[in-house]
């Protein structure tokens, strides 16, 4: 998982920006067998308080959105700016560095009013 961005977070005032990541892990279950498990971890800049959802399976965009929400929950609120790691799920592609996003996560913004980048 990379969360670092050249920025100083101290710089950042509280509510201004959630980076978000997604990854993956292998574990070993009660049984000792070896599982993959997917997570998304949001990550607020200026307090660097984490929030994770879990999976054991890929997420989709519409788990990606839930799991958004339950950030937001937890948080008690939504920022200003979400930063994001490129991600199929959410990006069609990139642009000098400007993520192009999903028409649903597009729409997803747009009615939660933070801006992704």
């Amino acid at each position: 998982m990379n969360m670092s961005l050249s920025m100083n977070f101290d710089e950042l005032p509280p509510g201004k920006q959630l980076q978000v990541d997604w990854g993956q892990s292998v574990q070993k279950d009660m049984n000792g067998m070896e599982v993959r498990l997917y997570f998304i971890a949001f990550l607020l800049a200026h307090s660097r308080h984490k929030y994770m959802c879990w999976f054991n399976r890929p997420f989709t965009t519409e788990e990606t959105m839930r799991c958004h929400e339950l950030a937001f929950h937890y948080y008690g609120g939504v920022p200003e700016e979400v930063v994001y790691d490129q991600d199929k799920l959410i990006a069609v592609s990139e642009n000098a560095g400007d993520l192009i996003l999903t028409k649903g996560f597009q729409k997803y913004i747009q009615q939660r009013k933070f801006r992704g980048a």
